[in-house]
């Protein structure tokens, strides 16, 4: 009995050893769904929109983190899901790959300014800003035809 009590402490204590390094490393966001093709993620979304990205605003507080926020322009360009309005100024954050401590985006930002892209958003508060769904599958860029390819770039 000593030795199972004993056994079930050492691992207590292991497991939380790993979720403070873990957390010290910067692993604290949340797990981020993996979509197949970019119709996977037009279904996620709340707001799919071809945008001209024109600046960076700032930054956001999301997931711990103070991630990227952008000013994008959608007027005249094709609304692929939800309300079709034509934004000159939509506030749109980047979802952080890593969001405590460190550089959000250790690969790169891909909400890099001056690009025509495809966004696929979503938003926890109706009033609050928009916000790509995941960081690897939220921006795609756009060919120009206003349609979603069959699968991501490589």
């Amino acid at each position: 009995m000593k030795a199972r009590i004993l056994l079930v402490l050492i691992l207590l204590g292991g497991l939380m050893a790993c979720s403070s390094a873990s957390e010290a490393e910067g692993d604290a966001c949340p797990e981020w769904p993996v979509y197949a093709n970019p119709q996977e993620a037009l279904k996620a979304a709340d707001y799919v929109i071809t945008a001209d990205i024109t600046k960076r605003v700032g930054n956001e507080a999301i997931f711990g983190t103070e991630a990227h926020a952008y000013s994008v322009s959608n007027k005249g360009l094709p609304v692929l899901k939800g309300e079709d309005v034509g934004y000159t100024d939509l506030k749109v954050v980047s979802a952080p790959q890593k969001c405590s401590g460190g550089d959000p985006y250790p690969d790169g930002d891909p909400m890099r300014e001056g690009r025509r892209v495809i966004l696929f958003l979503t938003r926890e508060d109706p009033k609050g800003p928009w916000r790509t769904i995941t960081p690897d599958h939220g921006v795609l860029p756009a060919d120009g035809g206003g349609s979603l390819p069959d699968r991501w770039p490589s």
